[in-house]
């Protein structure tokens, strides 16, 4: 078996692990063919994983000397003259507080650039205007790295391209956690319009794919829930359709399926009862109290309409203890999609769901988990798509107080 060298490369997976106000967070990256000649690592951390071999890991704080140190000269003061409002959904977007927005819609501030995609967050905002932080979403955090050895291939020869690690770890998280004391202001103005307002029913009687994501995204969804879900659970797959993506060898004691397609629900094989229900037209859940000890919602979250009532409701027909878990990636029905969910970036959409928790009041332990940089797998529907990354997913989660 081979060892990681002076000279190696090697496929690494990187977590990022670190905590908000009631929040735990985990950002994953698969990095592949991670040179350990010319690329640049965490501070500290090549030294350490010298002589690992797959199956190793290691575990070691982030020196937060490069993107993690809060600075007070990042925080500036603004006038709203200087937000370059974009056009979204028919209406110029304002900035709210607690919200991220690429630097370069803000004009005139030194160090940011026109092109720039970096965030900034808007920290407090009056008539005049607004106060922006330009300072790294993880600034001024405790964050671990834990690194776990995958593979290990032959000596790297190749001159190839310098990778810049820490920056690709670091960009997106940070942005899922609200402020210290005050709520991020997702809401703004009818974040749960659609553009098709249709009968929901009737849109998804269509024939409509069983899954946007590809095959490599489905396997990891699974891995979500299998790291969640024990033997003998009643499960409720909330807003469910031909897949339930419950992970292969699991073996609930029932698995319920909640959706608008009576059809494509009994085509779906880990179903065992299908119940017929539209959230967005009644978000009280037709069933009775402490009926499921888990809840999943598989790429559905972003057609809710009414989420805090369905988020309300949920605690009541879980178990104490019960566990509710989301995932979602960056695919959808952009139609019936609610508009607030792709003015989002994609790791603050894992905020919108933490605050939909927030709000009910009724949940503990909540958590947020984002996986990265996987290839595509072979599959009949995307061969021709193989040089491509999978899907990045996002899950949230928590658990009901526990008698």
């Amino acid at each position: 078996m081979a060892h990681i060298a002076q000279d190696s490369l090697a496929t690494i997976y990187f977590e990022i692990i670190w905590e908000s106000s009631h929040v735990r967070h985990v950002d994953a990256y698969l990095a592949a063919d991670v040179s350990f000649t010319r690329d640049i690592l965490p501070l500290g951390l090549k030294s350490r994983m010298r002589g690992l071999g797959p199956g190793d890991s290691v575990e070691m704080v982030f020196d937060p000397s490069d993107v993690t140190v809060h600075e007070l000269g990042k925080i500036i003061e603004l006038p709203h003259s200087r937000f370059k409002a974009p056009l979204v959904h028919d209406r110029r977007i304002k900035p709210r507080i607690g919200r991220f927005y690429p630097q370069r819609l803000i004009e005139d501030v030194p160090g940011t650039r026109p092109d720039s995609t970096a965030p900034f967050r808007v920290i407090s905002t009056d008539k005049a205007g607004f106060k922006a932080d330009l300072n790294h979403p993880l600034a001024g955090r405790s964050i671990q790295i834990k690194a776990s050895v995958l593979d290990v291939h032959p000596p790297d020869t190749d001159s190839g391209t310098l990778h810049r690690w820490p920056s690709t770890l670091m960009r997106g998280p940070g942005m899922q956690a609200r402020m210290a004391e005050t709520a991020t202001d997702f809401l703004g103005v009818d974040p749960f319009v659609r553009d098709d307002e249709t009968d929901d029913s009737e849109f998804y009687a269509k024939s409509l794919p069983s899954s946007f994501l590809d095959k490599q995204a489905l396997e990891n969804v699974q891995k979500v829930y299998g790291g969640l879900l024990s033997d003998g659970m009643d499960v409720l797959d909330l807003m469910a359709g031909s897949l339930s993506h419950l992970p292969d060898g699991f073996k609930p004691g029932s698995v319920t399926g909640l959706g608008l397609n009576r059809e494509v629900m009994e085509a779906n094989e880990q179903l065992g009862r299908v119940v017929i229900h539209n959230l967005n037209e009644e978000p009280q859940l037709p069933f009775e109290e402490n009926s499921f000890d888990a809840v999943v919602c598989t790429a559905s979250v972003e057609y809710l309409t009414k989420p805090f009532e369905v988020f309300e409701d949920m605690s009541r027909v879980l178990k104490p203890g019960g566990i509710f878990i989301l995932t979602f990636a960056d695919q959808w029905f952009a139609s019936k999609a609610i508009h607030i969910w792709s003015e989002l970036h994609e790791f603050e959409r894992m905020g919108l769901v933490c605050q939909y928790f927030f709000r009910s009041e009724k949940f503990i332990d909540l958590n947020t988990f984002s996986e990265r940089g996987w290839q595509r797998l072979p599959d009949t529907e995307d061969v021709q798509d193989l040089d491509k990354s999978s899907d990045s997913i996002f899950a949230v989660w928590a658990r009901t107080q526990a008698e």
